[in-house]
């Protein structure tokens, strides 16, 4: 079980490089473009909650944060899941309002810290 799972994390990891730089090359974007990027807070999610998913379940960590700690006790992954959907789809569809470019960058960096935390807790 531990190979698949380590499988699964580097083809996670393969694919954020590879979306990260194909926002930045294949769309003449800037770094702005993927810092302010809902897609990047997608990607960082996704690795966030499978690393998060592993650590926990093979005991290699705790949940840090209370709010997270406190929902996949009441409710498993899904109540997890459907906020970052819901932050998503925020960041979507008020991605050209003022002050969202801030707010998303804040979000992306914050989501991709705990992504990349977890993935140097992985053995």
């Amino acid at each position: 079980m531990t190979t698949i799972w380590k499988a699964i994390v580097a083809y996670i990891v393969i694919v954020v490089v590879a979306a990260l730089i194909g926002i930045k090359t294949c769309s003449a974007g800037t770094l702005e473009d993927v810092a302010t990027s809902p897609k990047t807070f997608a990607v960082c999610k996704t690795v966030d909650i499978a690393s998060t998913a592993y650590l926990l379940e093979h005991g290699l960590a705790t949940e840090a944060n209370p709010l997270v700690a406190w929902s996949l006790r009441i409710g498993g992954w899904a109540p997890l899941v459907f906020v970052s959907i819901g932050i998503y789809w925020a960041m979507q569809k008020f991605k050209d309002q003022p002050g969202a470019k801030p707010a998303t960058a804040i979000a992306n960096g914050v989501t991709c810290i705990a992504a990349t935390k977890n993935l140097l807790l992985l053995p």
